[in-house]
């Protein structure tokens, strides 16, 4: 009897141990749940805003432009050292397209687009939209016979120096479209406007060309008739495989350009001289070939009538000075127009 009583006690105090133990560790664990709940909520909280904001931003990234708050942009004006450049440099030329004027300064016509010109460039941009502006100084022309047109080409000082000036040059472009539009040669000046113009970011300025149409100046077109020279001396670059286009030999264009506008039935001969080195009929031969080459270039470039225009050659028979020096060979090298 004492021996079943005494392991019944043993069972209950085992049982109790064990009830004591799982209640310490069910108290244990239900204080460290207590514990870490708040903090993973926490970091839950903050995972869901990083990744809010990263959706957020890669939306922004999207926009072509950044979404300022009002508040932003004041502050940053305030603390801000970027300086607005001053309203003076701001050129008006910029926007103004092209635009043709009479001398009153009344709008003939005008286009939203503008001639453009490159820094240091001859060669200038006309915009598809704006070509029908050769027709519209034609027409204009033809219904103002006692009018002329002048082509006022804006350069700038920090330009590269070339002869004639770069604003001339580029001038010429428009010239020569006018005329083979149809627009009377003696009816077309060319004036160029030095000016301190701002070029773009990409060394560009959008209206380098204004036009005006102003009253027909006969004394001009008169002194012109009255002081044509017999001869004109042209030195191209000669080169062995021929003559390379020079600033002397495009003065010589124009110059004919308005010598035939205000002659149309007069007749030039083009000469070519030689030095004295080598055979004679070699120079002979180097001689026509040039002056050929000259006749092409002329006839080509200004539209002439080729009948007006006869090529020929002297060779060495004609020197102009001492074959016998450089200085003398290289001008005896020479092309030579005559006015007939």
């Amino acid at each position: 009897m004492n021996s079943l009583y005494h392991r019944f006690l043993q069972r209950m105090k085992n049982f109790l141990i064990a009830s004591v133990v799982f209640l310490i560790w069910s108290i244990f664990g239900l204080w460290i749940y207590s514990w870490i709940q708040p903090k993973t909520e926490s970091a839950q909280l903050k995972t869901e805003l990083v990744e809010n904001n990263q959706l957020e931003e890669s939306i922004d990234n999207r926009l072509p432009v950044k979404i300022i708050n009002k508040d932003t942009i004041k502050n940053n004006n305030e603390n801000s050292n970027i300086k607005k450049a001053p309203e003076s440099t701001l050129k008006k030329e910029d926007n103004i397209g092209l635009k043709a004027t009479n001398e009153s300064g009344d709008i003939i016509f005008l286009f939203s687009e503008g001639i453009s010109i490159k820094k240091n460039e001859i060669e200038i941009n006309i915009p598809i939209s704006i070509i029908d502006y050769k027709y519209k100084i034609n027409t204009y022309l033809i219904e103002h016979p006692g009018q002329e047109i002048h082509i006022n080409s804006i350069y700038s000082p920090k330009e590269r120096i070339i002869t004639p000036n770069i604003g001339i040059q580029r001038a010429e472009v428009i010239y020569q479209q006018l005329v083979e539009t149809g627009v009377p040669k003696e009816k077309i000046v060319i004036k160029s406007i030095i000016k301190d113009i701002i070029f773009n970011e990409n060394i560009n300025f959008n209206s380098s060309i204004y036009l005006t149409f102003k009253p027909l100046d006969e004394n001009r077109v008169e002194l012109f008739r009255n002081t044509v020279p017999n001869i004109r001396t042209v030195y191209p670059n000669f080169s062995e495989s021929g003559i390379l286009v020079n600033k002397d030999l495009k003065n010589l264009l124009n110059e004919l350009t308005i010598y035939f506008a205000n002659n149309p039935t007069k007749k030039i001969d083009i000469v070519g001289h030689t030095d004295k080195i080598g055979n004679g009929m070699d120079n002979y031969n180097i001689g026509l070939k040039y002056a050929k080459q000259v006749r092409w270039y002329l006839i080509s470039k200004g539209n002439f009538n080729k009948t007006l225009l006869k090529a020929s050659s002297k060779g060495e028979s004609e020197p102009i000075d001492d074959n016998n020096t450089h200085r003398g060979r290289i001008a005896n090298r020479r092309i030579e127009i005559i006015f007939n």
